[in-house]
């Protein structure tokens, strides 16, 4: 089936010792790979506009997937082999903010290299941890701040417009909030590339309770989390202060959760306030950081895979029944 997602800003091999504990540090002895961001960026913003029907056929034919999906459904020009498309590109490079966002975003990205380095030694332990999956290429796009991730059958592509900084200028000209802004920085770019991966592998019911949701994400988190050399902070988009906070306050969520009973709510709206970004977690306090809800589904996980040491992560991933993980978890903060 054809696998394509677009993701907006806002089985392993099973490897036991003699005492039945699943080894969860990667042993990358004969697993020798590179990975490369590949720039489709640039290559989409240097075209020759004097031969555009041949450059775009050249782009599609290096860039399978991404050209069309980034065409139809980010800048929405139209098919590659579109006179339309064509003619549009023309006035799209000649627009003034386009081009400054371009400019400004190619300057920042120059130098992939620590990037690189960083997406090889994940999808390295991924190869390792779930070798069923395959290595994706690994382009990035600029969508004008738009799109922020694209997912196809074989490859992950991230928009690097939305990672300029914080400070950025552009985005104080536009309707960010600064609890969006303060992920929008270069730190959190090898992170969202191998989250929006996982979420492509493995992707969630649409009709599941709060529980399933935050054990999900807290299952996306852990992989991603011993995939990537990163404080875990980063990984929940987390200040120093937010992170204090709600390590402080464990505890004290939990058992608002369980007094609420929102646990088992299929209800949207309840379990947007607990998931969704946001200023903060509104059941829970005004002084909590968003989404505090996946960060207990992300401990639950933990403490689950800590009880349970033969459960490897690709059982993991594959395990959905959020109920069965929470009782095993013996999670008790």
């Amino acid at each position: 089936m054809n696998k394509k997602v677009i993701i907006p800003l806002c089985c392993v091999l099973l490897l036991l010792t003699a005492c039945g504990t699943y080894n969860r540090k990667a042993d990358l002895t004969g697993i020798d790979f590179d990975v490369t961001i590949e720039r489709f960026d640039s290559a989409f913003w240097t075209l020759d506009t004097t031969s555009l029907e041949t450059e775009f056929h050249t782009l599609n034919e290096n860039y399978p997937g991404i050209t069309e999906a980034y065409l139809q459904q980010v800048i929405r020009f139209g098919h590659p082999d579109s006179a339309i498309t064509h003619s549009t590109y023309k006035i799209f490079k000649n627009d003034t903010s386009v081009q400054r966002l371009y400019t400004d975003a190619l300057c920042k990205f120059s130098d992939m290299s620590e990037y690189n380095k960083q997406l090889t030694t994940a999808f390295r332990r991924a190869k390792y941890f779930l070798p069923h999956l395959k290595t994706p290429r690994v382009y990035c796009h600029v969508s004008g701040l738009n799109q922020s991730i694209i997912i196809g059958d074989d490859y992950i592509s991230l928009s690097i417009d939305n990672y300029m900084g914080s400070d950025y200028e552009i985005y104080s000209y536009l309707n960010i909030y600064g609890y969006q802004k303060k992920n929008m920085k270069p730190e959190k770019v090898v992170c969202d590339y191998i989250t929006a991966w996982l979420v492509g592998e493995y992707p969630k019911s649409m009709s599941e309770n709060l529980l399933y949701d935050i054990i999900y994400q807290g299952k996306i988190l852990y992989t991603t989390s011993q995939l990537l050399d990163v404080p875990d902070s980063l990984l929940m988009g987390y200040t120093t202060s937010e992170w204090e906070w709600v390590t402080e306050n464990e505890q004290g969520m939990w058992l608002s959760l369980m007094a609420s009973k929102d646990l088992y709510s299929t209800q949207i709206i309840d379990k947007g306030r607990y998931i969704n970004d946001g200023p903060f977690t509104l059941p829970f306090t005004q002084e909590s950081p968003g989404r505090a809800g996946v960060y207990i589904g992300w401990q639950i996980v933990k403490s689950y895979m800590k009880h349970n040491k033969s459960v490897g992560i690709q059982q993991l991933m594959q395990e959905t029944d959020a109920q069965k993980i929470l009782n095993q978890s013996r999670y008790n903060p």
